[in-house]
């Protein structure tokens, strides 16, 4: 076993990081460029949180039990949703619907036809790691802009993460459903026998956590999120694998609950950055400055008390703040 994880494991970290990093990056420059449509249901709130996680924690159930026409007639329609809302601002509706189409159709064609082969494995895992990517920065997006917050990020990856733990087992049989089937919602490799693949929740999860750091705090606080996510979400998680035998399913590839690693440090960070920074910038703020840092809370104060203007003395007193001998006296 031992050398069916080493191998593995090397696989999977730079597969990860290639996968998170991308996402990040990606969520980044659509931000600062893009400006979606928002839709008419208010501002994102704890009540939203709620629904999204039912969602998240529900909807791979159906994986398991639907048949694999109704499955793929799923994913189809969840990714056309997501990539039609989030480009239509960018893309003009007589080129996007196309590609959009090309993409899921040319995604379905290969895991039928050309599976088989190690060029198909290939093209189907690029194809499959392309749309993930798109679907999650738009996806992302669509909730930051709407007015997701670093608070509802923080408290929804803590909660994910003890689901994640808890739920291991699922998870790996979720993650043999998907092998070699069509619009398979991961990204990863393969080389041989061995795949390795991070899913669309973890990915989404990672975007917007650095969307809504970028937002609340600016972009040194955007790349310290990065860090996080590297670091627990990327490189921990698999690593693990070789301290956990827990976290190896029979077939020899590796499954670990990547959010209960990162959840605990996004959760840190953000009460981290709410202590030393205070409330978070809106989107509407954000927009003013996208590029701007928030200043430390201690900063903003002494910056503010600088700046207050001093009262003039009272004729024949002297000043608090004047040197003994001023006045000539």
């Amino acid at each position: 076993m031992v050398d069916i994880l080493v191998p593995q494991t090397l696989m999977a970290v730079p597969s990860n990081l290639v996968a998170v990093l991308s996402v990040s990056l990606v969520s980044i420059l659509f931000m600062r460029k893009v400006a979606l449509d928002r839709p008419a249901v208010g501002v994102f709130n704890g009540r939203d949180i709620v629904v999204l996680y039912i969602f998240i924690v529900s909807l791979p159930t159906l994986y398991l039990f639907l048949p694999q026409w109704a499955l793929t007639g799923f994913l189809i329609v969840t990714f056309m949703a997501a990539l039609s809302i989030g480009y239509k601002p960018v893309v003009p509706r007589a080129v996007l619907w196309p590609a959009i189409g090309l993409l899921i159709g040319f995604n379905i064609w290969v895991a039928r036809t050309m599976l088989g082969t190690v060029p198909g494995w290939q093209l189907m895992l690029v194809m499959n790691s392309l749309l993930v990517l798109l679907a999650a920065v738009a996806v992302a997006n669509l909730y930051v802009q709407g007015g997701m917050k670093l608070k509802h990020v923080a408290y929804f990856t803590l909660t994910l993460g003890l689901y994640d733990l808890a739920f291991l087992p699922f998870t790996v049989q979720l993650a043999d459903a998907f092998i070699g089937k069509p619009l398979n919602p991961a990204m990863g490799m393969r080389i041989s026998v061995l795949n390795v693949d991070i899913g669309l929740g973890d990915v989404l999860v990672y975007a917007l956590f650095t969307l809504t750091m970028l937002k609340a705090y600016g972009p040194r606080a955007a790349k310290i999120g990065m860090v996080v996510i590297v670091v627990f979400g990327a490189t921990i998680p698999p690593l693990s694998a070789l301290l956990v035998a827990e976290l190896v399913r029979g077939g020899g590839n590796v499954v670990a609950p990547a959010q209960f690693s990162f959840g605990l440090a996004a959760f840190a960070t953000y009460l981290i950055y709410k202590r030393r920074f205070g409330p978070e910038r809106t989107y509407a703020q954000f927009r003013r400055d996208p590029y701007g840092n928030v200043l430390p809370l201690k900063k903003r104060t002494d910056a503010a008390a600088a700046d207050r203007p001093v009262s003039p003395a009272p004729t024949g007193q002297v000043p608090d703040e004047a040197p003994v001998g001023a006045t000539g006296g």
